[in-house]
């Protein structure tokens, strides 16, 4: 004759062990999923930041300096960020203009008047995540 204890113990087969496996597994698929998205985000921000500091700073010495930066100021197209001991060159690029329009109006002012680029790199382009052009139309 079959006691009660037996017929308890016939009947577990492990059905409920598999789908808590396979919930667990699940649940560290979606976990691992929001991880990378999160860390994914993290380094997308921070790179925006740094690119912002870049183009900050980069805007600033086109304000200072303007077309000085191509003749006697080439030593001055430099930017430093919070991140970096040390300073990060510029490459500057000037083209002369004998005129220029503001408004619908045309100024000429001969020499002093041109457009002045700088671009900015890293050496391996894994600081900005690319380059950066500040002064350009395009």
């Amino acid at each position: 004759m079959f006691s009660l204890s037996d017929c308890g113990k016939r009947k577990q087969r492990g059905d409920i062990l598999l789908e808590s496996l396979i919930g667990i597994l699940l649940m560290s698929i979606i976990g691992l999923g929001i991880s990378f998205t999160s860390s994914r985000a993290v380094v997308a921000q921070r790179d925006m930041k740094l690119q912002g500091i870049a183009v900050a700073q980069m805007r600033n010495l086109l304000a200072l300096h303007g077309n000085t930066l191509c003749t006697t100021n080439a030593a001055l197209a430099v930017i430093t960020l919070p991140t970096q001991t040390t300073t990060i060159p510029l490459v500057v690029a000037c083209t002369a203009a004998t005129a220029v329009t503001i408004g619908g109006r045309s100024i000429t002012g001969g020499a002093t008047l041109g457009k002045v680029v700088l671009t900015t790199r890293s050496a391996d382009n894994s600081l900005f995540g690319g380059v950066i052009r500040v002064g350009d139309e395009t």
